[in-house]
């Protein structure tokens, strides 16, 4: 068998993609070569293809020019740099944003902002349309580098002071949408240095789903699912076809790969709400939700009359209370899933379902997939 000599120029170091890569390679005869940045010996390299992360870096820019001056199929794993006409396998960042802004809706958060060190073309995608999906509001645009004050980007002191002033002067409760996982950290130590609370002041969701990152923090970090494996995987079967000599229309559309859902963590477990009514009714509904109270005994438990509840509910969620509590099983049943530890039956019982056939349906026309789908990710 002749191994073909793949190069791979990812930087920063994924370990998503590099995973997706060698999953290929072992089953087609690659042999990987792993330069980073700042190899200056490329010129010398010869190999049949490269998988690239293309960014901002005028380094690695001349090393992609230089592989294709000589014939040298390259493949981007990023939306990066659009400007520059390549085949391209990557996230979709829109979906991204729509999926970010619908976990942040189901929680009622009526007050949202986007957070990012940076800015450039992938940004822009989600930010755009994270911030379409609440029409009714201008959601906050913090971008550190956009800011006049950011005259130093990696001005840790300025950038926290800055975050932090954003923090207090921000509509509470506040959820914030951070481009990566990463600067989802730099929101949650703001937000702790700030003297807020997370997430009852300020919920905090990232990108990537970096595992070590997420759940290293303070309070481990909800994330978007960005399946950088499958971006890696799709972005080697795309470069096999293209040394095995296939055609690709270099200025086409990338080829994008949907985010995975969300990992929910301890970062944006809560309810945007402003009652203290409707969140003391949350915390009875929570502490059993096998056995809730009725919504007549619910009120007798709050020391208010039925009509006074339903009116609360209506006015800070815009839903009756039996809403909600279909909305805390569901979460829980999330979690629940999650874990593995328990079946998909003991799941249904201890929410209160009357059998496992009902908990199914119901989880199915909330979500779309089933409780086993949902939990493997098929």
């Amino acid at each position: 068998m002749t191994l073909k000599n793949v190069l791979l120029l990812i930087t920063p170091s994924s370990p998503g993609r590099f995973a997706g890569i060698a999953r290929f390679a072992r089953a087609h005869g690659w042999h990987l070569t792993v330069a980073d940045r700042l190899t200056h010996a490329l010129n010398g390299w010869s190999g049949d293809g490269a998988l690239v992360t293309l960014r901002d870096d005028e380094t690695v820019l001349r090393q992609v020019r230089s592989l294709r001056r000589r014939g040298i199929p390259v493949v981007d794993l990023t939306a990066a740099r659009p400007d520059v006409a390549l085949p391209r396998v990557c996230g979709d960042n829109s979906a991204i944003g729509h999926l970010a802004a619908e976990h942040f809706r189901s929680r009622y958060y009526r007050n949202v902002a986007w957070y990012s060190t940076g800015w450039g073309h992938q940004h822009e995608l989600r930010h755009a349309a994270f911030a379409g999906e609440f029409p009714d509001q201008t959601v906050s645009r913090w971008a550190w580098t956009l800011d006049p004050r950011s005259t130093k980007s990696d001005d840790w002191k300025a950038l926290s002071r800055w975050l932090e002033e954003k923090l207090a002067e921000a509509p509470k409760p506040l959820g914030v949408f951070c481009f990566d996982d990463a600067d989802a950290s730099r929101v949650e130590s703001a937000v702790l240095d700030a003297g807020l609370k997370i997430p009852d002041d300020v919920a905090v969701l990232g990108a990537g789903d970096d595992r070590p990152l997420c759940e290293s923090q303070f309070l481990p970090i909800s994330s978007v699912h960005h399946d950088l494996e499958q971006i890696g995987y799709r972005g080697a079967e795309l470069l096999e076809e293209l040394m095995s000599g296939a055609e690709v229309n270099r200025s086409g559309d990338p080829i994008l790969i949907p985010p995975g859902g969300i990992m929910e963590r301890a970062s944006t477990d809560a309810l945007a709400v402003n009652s203290d009514l409707v969140r003391r009714a949350a915390e009875i509904y929570r502490a059993d939700l096998a056995h809730p109270p009725s919504t007549v005994l619910l009120a007798e438990r709050l020391g208010i009359s039925r009509s006074t509840l339903d009116r609360a509910f209506a006015a800070d969620l815009g839903l009756s209370p039996a809403h909600l509590l279909a909305r805390l099983r569901l979460d829980e049943a999330k979690r629940l899933l999650r874990d593995g530890t328990k079946s998909i039956a003991e799941i249904s019982y201890s929410l209160g379902y009357c059998n496992p056939a009902y908990f199914t349906n119901t989880f199915r026309a909330a979500t779309g997939q089933t409780p086993k789908s949902w939990r493997t990710g098929n």
